[in-house]
């Protein structure tokens, strides 16, 4: 069986308003049967906790009444949601990831780390088979762009997000391979990927945009 039609109930815990939505945005996109709960404060996530059986838990450490900076209070956040749901898979999603925490959350249960520098669209379902495949799952290393980034209100997200792609794309890529991945990624065909680049090019060409990298 695999996760995308192994886990039904799923609990975010995070107090930021759009890390929540793009959470809910990658679950849904990874279990397409889910249901989703969220809760900005850990009284509201023990809440839920009481009046569901979650499958899977996403957990910020850093939340609202707990210092961000104390590591006994983020591991105090973190063991209260874990002793509460034993069934549960639980993944901390955190912008403070360090080595030495991930090694004292695994030892109280949690499968996955995870960096949230690193979540990029479609990063959850691999997250999600890692576990299932390995048992567990991190992410430390912040990842950066080799490029910078540059974003144009005349784009839709989804030619924002293939000129974006194609302005990181390695020298030794092709535009076909880039084409390929991002069909795949966008569950797109190639030909569709390379319509929607195009004409993202059109628009900025019109408009004198046009980066230079691609």
């Amino acid at each position: 069986m695999t996760t995308k039609h192994s886990l039904q109930d799923v609990l975010i815990v995070e107090d930021q308003h759009l890390m929540r939505l793009a959470l809910v945005h990658e679950l849904q996109a990874a279990i397409p049967a889910c249901v989703v709960h969220a809760a900005a404060t850990i009284a509201t996530a023990l809440e839920l906790i009481e009046a569901n059986q979650f499958a899977l838990i996403l957990i910020d450490p850093g939340l609202p009444g707990y210092d961000p900076q104390s590591g006994m209070d983020r591991l105090k956040t973190i063991s209260t949601i874990v002793e509460r749901t034993p069934a549960a898979i639980h993944i901390v999603i955190t912008g403070a990831e360090s080595a030495q925490e991930w090694e004292e959350v695994r030892t109280i249960g949690v499968a996955g780390y995870i960096a949230k520098n690193s979540l990029k669209p479609g990063t959850m379902t691999a997250i999600l088979q890692t576990i299932a495949d390995h048992g567990c799952c991190v992410g430390l290393m912040h990842e950066t762009s080799m490029s910078p980034e540059v974003y144009h209100t005349v784009l839709s997200p989804r030619e924002q997000e293939l000129v974006q792609w194609m302005m990181q794309r390695p020298a030794n890529i092709s535009r076909k391979a880039i084409y390929d991945q991002l069909g795949e990624h966008l569950n797109i065909d190639a030909a569709s990927a390379e319509r929607y680049y195009k004409r993202a090019k059109a628009k900025l060409l019109k408009l004198g945009q046009l980066p230079d990298s691609i």
